[in-house]
């Protein structure tokens, strides 16, 4: 082991002190960025990890790594070291392995010039660590594995760039089976096993689990044995260089080994499944390495799971005979897989997979359980979606299982996990006057014009329709939960029925609106609301709407332009609280809303985290400081068009929010929850989905996941909370959300400015024409005054944000680049002094050896020379004299002539040996008496 270590800081004694190797981390450390930058659209991403580089970096090591073989065996077997290290008694293997340290740190050193990336993403964003050295721990063993088929191929390679391009052909050869397009092509003219193989012995296909931090065995297995398989061919290739008997040809060996690790990968995925008890391969079972456990069943998802009392399956249809030619969704189906995985590690859930074949009873089976069939290219059909079973008989669905689902499969699985192991699902009442659940259609046989969110909660909850009139046709009962909507247009025998609900510790989601969008007029005020409210110690004024200048967003005026309106309110991470409700929230939207504030004779008690009688009362949302207080019936006058909106001066607000959370004081040990937000139009369709072409909803924020987030709180299932939020979690890049944050909040004050200055010109008095037209002019002279006002500002954002943007690729690609070139210079300059003073002087090559200069070299080089020709006249006397003896030999048996011959021979062969001035003494004797 001394001697391997001795020859490893031998190599990278030699390679640090050489100009040449550090060119190359030079280029690592430019191409690197280079391409993260370029080619994976590092800043466009917006992500805080190195998914960009992660795409390029590969690519770049099979072209960089076989260059650090370039100088290392063809040289030294050119310059002599090669003999000279065997003659020193080391053996193949331990030549090998030192080889193969040096060259693999080397090639680790060349991962360490990708620092300023790890760097900059540190300084933008909040990333996952575990996910940054999972896939640092791929590309190390993927260093690793061509650095020893690159010294494999360069011990018997005749010269260096022979070596280079054969590494190079090698490492491409592994890559570009897995890569989506190579594998469409191969797979229309291959078999889809044979497609399937290609992939288990690809690169990708086993960089891609450390890159997204699931490695599994298998995947370390494979470069391990690639590693093997090059260490055993570069000793192989020694001892052929040191014993000249003849052995097998090096390609017959190559190909033995390329089939051993085939064969090994093969068992690898087929065996251990046959020889388990539950059928799974811990070999393929993949280990997050993630900080935040992204493929790892959450507290909230296990906590579901010990709550079941039976069974549960998960049937996971995949058609894998059909994926050959689809690269993304054979990935995509691993990525479903160990997610699965993670749940059937679990004692109460059975994971089956099937593969279907067309029109086999299988399959349709599977379509009558509410599985939707993808159709192919080619014309097949095939599946892939979930099916769940429960214990009692109830079935869920995942009709067909898609790309962008990924994120929220866990929550998916988990609420339908619970909801087919309810023997029925939890009742939530509705109560409202206005149209939320549609109208009845018997053409249809169902509600039109239902809102979106009723149709969410109803998919999975049972939905009780309660009376809101003076007829109670279904009373307030035993509902887990109560949605009241618009509660102002409620009669006050409704409203008691509410209050007794908690009362008896129920709990309830109430929209309070003053203004809501579907009515003509604003909502009248509510002595019973007000009493209600009062019990939880709140207050809501009827006839003020929030204006908030800071929160405002634009609206579409019908001449065409925009305009901000202050009611509409964008409301951001900075308004919400830290409760389970606001988790990952992005944005809320709300318009003309209300404000909530604590009773004057609590507002002490609220401000301590309490209201009145000691209710504690948790705001989630809260306004900005510019929030202002304006009467409803001017926001009404200006629905369309609430430009002059922004020149009202409105009250400063109490303290308060748009949304509580109330614990209903009761007697009893269970006490009622009350949660308000002060605005209807939330929930309706028009502020948070847009309806597609192909009839797809596009969530436009965050509105109907925080409305289902209460529901699912106050129903019962806080656990849906956690997972709907876990499944939303995207570490982006906040700094550059922070400038833009920044430049949006100018561009508002901007616009809020000049909105104030039209409003007050526009409002101003005329008298006659004349000033009329005046008054119009300077309108259109201030309005384009304002447009050029704001393309300038937005003129400078944008270079703002681009100067940013150049800086970072600026300090990212050179600064590092520019200290390993000083730092190599230095090295070498010292090495170069370092050779004058002791009488040598450099040959040029990167073996790092010298020779002499001077007197003393000229002296050198003729001993060598005179001990090269003494050796070649040994050499050719030897041989001499052996044929002289061969003569003799054939003489002797001729009869007479054989003395004669004999005396010829030795008399040639004294003259050899004189010539070659080592005769015996006896020799010289003899020669002299003669």
């Amino acid at each position: 082991m001394r001697a391997v270590l001795a020859l490893v800081r031998r190599d990278l004694h030699q390679a640090l002190t050489q100009g040449a190797s550090w060119s190359l981390l030079v280029v690592m450390a430019v191409l690197a960025p280079l391409g993260a930058f370029e080619v994976g659209d590092l800043l466009a991403r917006d992500r805080a990890d190195l998914g960009s580089l992660w795409q390029v970096l590969p690519w770049l090591l099979v072209l960089w790594t076989p260059l650090l073989a370039l100088r290392g065996w063809p040289e030294e077997r050119a310059n002599g070291l090669l003999e000279w290290l065997s003659g020193l008694g080391l053996g193949s293997w331990r030549l090998a392995s030192a080889r193969l340290i040096s060259a693999s740190v080397l090639g680790w050193l060349g991962l360490a010039m990708t620092a300023p990336l790890v760097v900059l993403i540190h300084w933008l964003g909040m990333p996952d660590l575990g996910l940054m050295l999972s896939g640092y721990l791929g590309m190390a063993l993927l260093v690793m594995a061509l650095a020893s088929l690159g010294q494999a191929l360069a011990v018997r390679a005749p010269s260096a760039l022979s070596a280079w391009l054969g590494a190079l052909v090698l490492g491409l050869a592994l890559m570009l089976p897995g890569t989506p397009a190579v594998t469409s092509q191969l797979a229309q003219h291959l078999a889809p096993h044979w497609v399937q193989l290609l992939d288990l012995i690809s690169l990708p296909a086993h960089l891609t689990p450390f890159s997204e931090g699931r490695p599994t065995w298998l995947d370390a297995s494979y470069f391990l044995l690639l590693t093997l398989a090059g260490l055993v061919l570069q000793a192989r290739g020694l001892s052929q260089e040191r014993h000249a008997r003849k052995q097998a040809p090096q390609w017959l060996v190559t190909a033995a080994l390329a089939a051993a690790v085939t064969a090994l990968l093969l068992a690898g995925v087929r065996l251990p499944p046959l020889l388990t008890a539950d059928g799974h391969n811990p070999l393929t079972r993949a280990h997050d390495l993630t900080a935040t456990r992204q493929h790892s069943l959450s507290p909230a998802s296990r906590a579901v799971l010990d709550d079941l009392e039976a069974p549960v399956t998960l049937t996971f249809a995949y058609s894998e005979r059909f994926a050959a030619d689809l690269p993304q969704l054979r990935e995509l189906a691993t990525r479903i897989e160990t997610r699965l995985a993670a749940f059937a590690r679990e004692p109460q859930i059975r994971l089956k997979r099937v593969d279907p074949a067309p029109d086999s009873a299988d399959f349709a089976d599977l379509e009558a359980q509410g599985l939707t069939a993808l159709s192919l290219p080619g014309g097949e059909e095939m599946l892939f979606g979930l099916v769940v079973d429960g214990p009692y008989a109830e079935r869920r669905a995942i009709a067909l299982l898609k790309a962008a689902d990924i994120g929220g499969l866990e929550a998916q699985v988990t609420r339908q996990i619970q909801e087919v192991s309810r023997t029925e699902p939890p009742r939530l009442g509705v109560v409202s006057r206005l149209p939320v659940m549609g109208q009845p259609s018997l053409e249809q046989g169902r509600a039109l014009g239902s809102w979106g969110l009723m149709e969410h909660l109803n998919a999975r909850l049972r939905i009780d329709w309660l009376s809101a009139g003076d007829d109670a046709a279904r009373p307030i009962a035993d509902q887990d939960a109560l949605l009241v909507i618009a509660p102002r247009l409620l009669p006050v025998k409704t409203l008691e029925a509410i209050t007794a609900y908690l009362e008896r510790g129920g709990r309830v989601l109430m929209l309070v609106d003053p203004l809501p969008e579907m009515l003509d007029q604003p909502a009248p005020a509510s002595e019973a609301l007000t009493t209600l409210l009062a019990r939880a110690g709140l207050e809501s004024r009827a006839g003020e709407v929030v204006a908030d200048a800071q929160l405002a967003l634009p609206i579409g005026l019908l001449d065409g332009t925009r305009a901000l309106s202050p009611t509409l309110l964008g409301l951001s991470a900075a308004q919400l609280s830290d409760a389970a409700l606001n988790l990952n929230v992005e944005q809320l939207v709300m318009s003309s809303a209300g404000w909530l504030a604590p009773l004057s004779d609590a507002a002490d008690a609220s401000s301590k985290g309490s209201g009145a009688q000691g209710a504690p009362l948790q705001w989630l949302i809260r306004g900005s400081d510019e929030a202002r207080l304006i009467p409803a019936a001017r926001v009404h006058d200006s629905r369309m068009d609430p430009r002059p909106l922004s020149g009202l001066a409105g009250e400063t607000p109490p303290a308060g929010g748009l949304a509580v959370l109330a614990q209903w004081p009761t007697a009893g040990a269970k006490g009622g929850q009350l949660l308000v937000v002060s605005d209807v139009d939330m929930a309706s369709d028009r502020l948070w989905r847009r309806t597609a072409a192909d009839g797809s909803e596009q969530a436009l924020n965050a509105n109907a996941r925080w409305l289902e987030n209460a529901v699912d709180l106050l129903a019962g299932s806080p656990e849906l909370v956690a997972l709907r939020a876990r499944a939303h979690q995207v570490r982006e890049l906040t700094r550059l959300h922070q400038l833009a944050d920044r430049q949006a909040a100018e561009e508002t004050r901007l616009r809020n400015d000049w909105q104030t200055r039209l409003s007050e010109l526009g409002a101003s008095p005329v008298s006659g024409k004349a000033e009329a037209a005046q008054q119009s002019d300077a309108l259109a002279a201030m309005q384009q005054d304002f447009e050029d006002a704001l393309s300038r500002q937005q003129r400078e954002a944008n270079a703002e944000r681009d100067a940013l943007r150049r800086e970072l690729r600026l300090w990212t690609l050179l600064a590092l680049p520019v200290a390993l070139s000083l730092l190599g210079e230095l090295i070498c300059w010292r090495r170069y002094r370092a050779s004058r003073r002791a009488g040598y002087q450099s040959t040029g090559r990167l073996s790092g050896h010298g020779q002499p200069s001077g007197k003393r070299s000229a002296e050198r080089n003729e001993q060598r020379n005179e001990q090269r020709k003494k050796q070649r006249n040994e050499q050719r006397s030897a041989q001499h004299s052996a044929r002289s003896a061969s003569d003799a030999a054939t003489s002797a048996s001729t009869g007479s002539g054989m003395s004669a011959a004999g005396n010829a021979a030795s008399g040639k062969a004294a003259s050899g040996k004189a010539a070659s001035g080592k005769t015996r003494p006896s020799d010289t004797t003899q020669s002299g008496g003669d």
